[in-house]
């Protein structure tokens, strides 16, 4: 076994055939076929499926390719030793945040931290769940921001804050009037939802899971990837929407009777801090915590002791 084959093995996950990794390596197909043999009877057993199109790895091969991106990681982070010992703050950070949270967690912190660590540079992405993880795996992110929990091998996570759900009523829907929603007193046939797949809207599946009227016959289905998009139909179109708590400060103040507690024990969300397991840049993302933490309420940082909505994830 040599790092070439191993390098060659990655490139052919990445690339999910062998006519496309072999072009990016620039050797044949054959040579790379014969090299991927070679390293499974190195190792005495199959890396990958080869009956199954697209592309699938073993068992055994998905743990090496995880072994792989550690030895990686590792290699990569010899690089870093200079920056970790260094007093000063500089440096690129690569963060993942997911869309349901970044454009209205991003702005409490990015002035502060820019004035903090001018020397930081900070890269943010708005990047699903999976995709999020899948980066962190592969060294294209240092570090990602996400709803947990969530069920992923090789990925450590640090909860950082928990933000409640709000319904978000159209006035002309009848239960506008009310101070606060019971999810076991409304029907679903007005709820407008996010595109399936997302987190947040697997949360919100367990919320209606309480409702006493499941979604049927509803004359226009509007799936969305935006929490702010189904905010505007709401206004437009009648019905309502799940928001989380941070969506509520973003709320124009005409609209801001339109924000509705849930009564009795309220739903939040855990987010949390998700890095792979060998990682580097440990004092940038120390310090990319503490600003984040330093910039939200305190009551959003202490844990519940029950309420955390799951998000039914597992990769």
């Amino acid at each position: 076994m040599n790092f070439n084959q191993l390098q060659y093995f990655t490139e052919l996950v990445l690339q999910g055939s062998f006519t496309k990794a072999a072009n990016r390596l620039g050797i044949s197909q054959p040579a790379l076929s014969q090299q991927i043999n070679k390293l499974e009877q190195e190792l005495n057993y199959k890396l990958i499926d080869r009956l199954k199109k697209p592309l699938v790895l073993t068992p055994e091969g998905e743990v090496l390719l995880e072994r792989i991106e550690e030895v990686t990681k590792l290699m990569d982070s010899l690089k870093d030793i200079a920056i970790e010992l260094e007093e000063t703050i500089k440096g690129e950070l690569k963060v993942g945040i997911i869309p349901t949270l970044a454009p209205y967690f991003v702005p409490m912190f990015i002035n502060d931290i820019n004035q903090r660590y001018p020397g930081l540079k900070l890269i943010v992405e708005e990047v699903v769940t999976e995709d999020i993880l899948s980066n962190l795996k592969l060294g294209e992110l240092d570090a990602g921001i996400i709803s947990t929990p969530v069920k992923v091998s090789g990925i450590q996570f640090t909860p950082l804050f928990y933000e409640r759900f709000f319904l978000y009523i159209s006035d002309r829907h009848p239960l506008f009037s009310h101070e606060e929603i019971n999810l076991n007193e409304f029907d679903l046939h007005d709820l407008w939802y996010l595109k399936e797949g997302n987190c947040f809207q697997n949360q919100v599946n367990e919320l209606c899971s309480l409702a006493k009227t499941p979604v049927e016959g509803q004359n226009l289905v509007y799936y969305s990837n935006s929490i702010e998009s189904l905010r505007r139909i709401v206004e437009t179109r009648k019905g309502m929407t799940f928001i989380p708590e941070l969506a509520t400060a973003g709320v124009a103040p005409e609209y801001e009777d339109m924000v509705k507690p849930i009564a009795g024990n309220q739903p939040l969300r855990e987010i949390s801090l998700a890095v792979s397991r060998v990682h580097s840049k440990k004092k940038l993302l120390d310090r990319f915590v503490e600003v984040v933490l330093d910039n939200l309420p305190e009551r959003m940082k202490t844990k519940p002791e029950s309420g955390i909505v799951s998000t039914n994830l597992s990769f």
